[in-house]
């Protein structure tokens, strides 16, 4: 039920395609750890910023920013961390990340989407389980 609210909320962020709308497609983002902490990346390009930032997980967390203002959007750079807002990760939970980037009001912006739980091994180190893209 919650991957259902989760959905529905991306196609209310970005917003809901109708008779004639391009869809837009969902793009991978891949989720890792870094100094133990978990580190979103996407294959941003140059001058993209974040439009918007939505997270949620199984066990009912969620996280919504959104930046209207192209001033206030933070820098999506290719190869560093995205920022997650001090949303907290918490093992053995499945989540769900989605970062809108755009260069600009009038150009086509890009959706990016990582999946995946987070769990600690026999020796209480983390570890990440990337689930497929739909």
């Amino acid at each position: 039920m919650r991957k259902v609210i989760l959905s529905g909320a991306v196609f209310l962020l970005t917003g809901c395609p109708g008779p004639m709308d391009p869809v837009r497609l969902e793009l991978p983002a891949q989720a890792t750890l870094v100094n133990n902490k978990i580190c979103i990346l996407v294959p941003a390009e140059a001058g993209e910023r974040i439009f918007s930032v939505q997270m949620g997980s199984e066990a009912g967390q969620e996280m919504l920013r959104t930046f209207g203002d192209p001033a206030s959007q933070p820098r999506a750079v290719k190869g560093e961390c995205l920022p997650t807002y001090a949303f907290e990760f918490k093992p053995g939970n499945s989540y769900a990340a989605y970062y809108s980037l755009e260069k600009s009001a009038t150009e086509k912006g890009r959706l990016f989407a990582a999946r995946f739980t987070l769990f600690q091994d026999a020796d209480g180190k983390l570890k990440i389980l990337q689930q497929t893209q739909r």
